[in-house]
């Protein structure tokens, strides 16, 4: 007896639904097999960017302190074996490091430097490839489709902007004169430095200051240290008077940074020269500044009242690479002077 035409049709499209089914359960399958695997890798690759960054901020921060490679390299090492990736303590080789400095691009960003000096910055490449220490990460199901492992690299650079800074302030008669709000010039001096002080050591805590005053000649109040207090008890014990030898001081504050007992070698050396009056007396800073220039330090210059020579100043700064002048009419913008020139003074960064 013959099937019914629409008895054969319900069964061929049975079958059909069957094989269709198959084939989407097949792809459901596959994907679910690729989804755990990528979900895997991403994991991994975050692993490795926090290895990484945490070695390059922990051999930074020790190059900081210490100013010693040898100790630097170890702490990278030390750190990155201490967090896993894929399970494992990410295993760093001296190789995966690079030592170097920084320079501020024409967009204001910051780029690594590798071999430059001072050594202020490290970048360190983390892998995990076949030829690194801990080889190639494994895939769990991917190798069904001849894709067994992949090759994770990162790459994390941090630098800390080391500083021994010479603090070189006019202590001059004319310090006596109004800064206004009810002060003299030299009472808003010494709160000025106080809070420049205080922006370092909450900031920048690796800096490191010397201090010079100066009226008719230069006086050096304290050789280079990471005693902020004693730098401030001696500030507030200034008392202005006598002329105004700029040139003089700034040649004694470009010596401290770089000769004083406490003067570091990877440390970028910073001159902030504060006057509120015109250079009358010894030679003039245009004449000694191309002594700071020829070994590399930066002076950063801040004029003070009405009476200041700010082209003077400016042009000092200038002389000098990435120098910056400010000019203060009053006690409130001197301390923002300060604030401004303390913050410039601590910049970090990891890329």
């Amino acid at each position: 007896m013959r099937t019914p035409f629409y008895t054969a049709r319900k069964h061929q499209r049975s079958g059909t639904m069957v094989v269709l089914v198959a084939i989407t359960l097949v792809i459901l399958l596959i994907c679910a097999v690729f989804s755990i695997d990528v979900a895997y890798m991403h994991m991994v690759r975050a692993e490795l960017r926090t290895a990484t960054d945490a070695a390059a901020r922990a051999g930074t921060e020790t190059l900081a302190r210490t100013q010693d490679i040898g100790a630097a390299t170890a702490a990278a090492l030390a750190i990155a074996k201490s967090n896993r990736v894929a399970g494992v303590g990410l295993t760093l080789d001296p190789s995966n490091l690079q030592f170097g400095s920084t320079s501020e691009t024409v967009t204001g960003r910051r780029k690594f430097l590798p071999g430059a000096l001072p050594s202020t910055a490290m970048r360190v490449t983390g892998a995990r490839t076949a030829n690194s220490k801990d080889g190639e990460i494994d895939l769990f199901f991917s190798k069904l489709f001849d894709v067994a492992s992949f090759e994770p690299q990162k790459t994390a650079t941090a630098a800390s902007n080391v500083r021994d800074v010479a603090l070189v302030l006019d202590t001059s008669g004319s310090m006596n004169s109004s800064a206004g709000f009810k002060k003299s010039r030299i009472d808003a001096l010494k709160e000025a430095v106080a809070l420049f002080l205080s922006e370092i050591e909450k900031q920048s805590s690796t800096t490191r200051i010397s201090l010079v005053s100066y009226s008719s000649g230069p006086i050096k109040q304290l050789d280079i240290t990471d005693d902020f207090s004693a730098i401030l008890a001696r500030v507030n014990s200034f008392k202005a008077n006598g002329s105004t030898d700029i040139g003089d001081s700034l040649a004694m504050g470009s010596d401290s940074i770089q000769f004083d007992s406490l003067t570091r070698p990877f440390a970028f050396k910073t001159i902030v020269l504060m006057t509120d009056g015109n250079h009358n007396t010894g030679p003039s800073p245009i004449a000694t500044v191309p002594l700071a220039v020829q070994r590399g330090q930066t002076v950063h210059t801040i004029t003070f009242g009405a009476d200041a020579n700010k082209g003077l100043m400016k042009a000092v700064a200038g002389a000098t690479k990435n120098g910056i002048h400010i000019h203060a009419d009053n006690a409130v913008d001197l301390t923002d002077a300060f604030r401004e020139i303390a913050r410039t003074l601590s910049v970090s960064f990891v890329e």
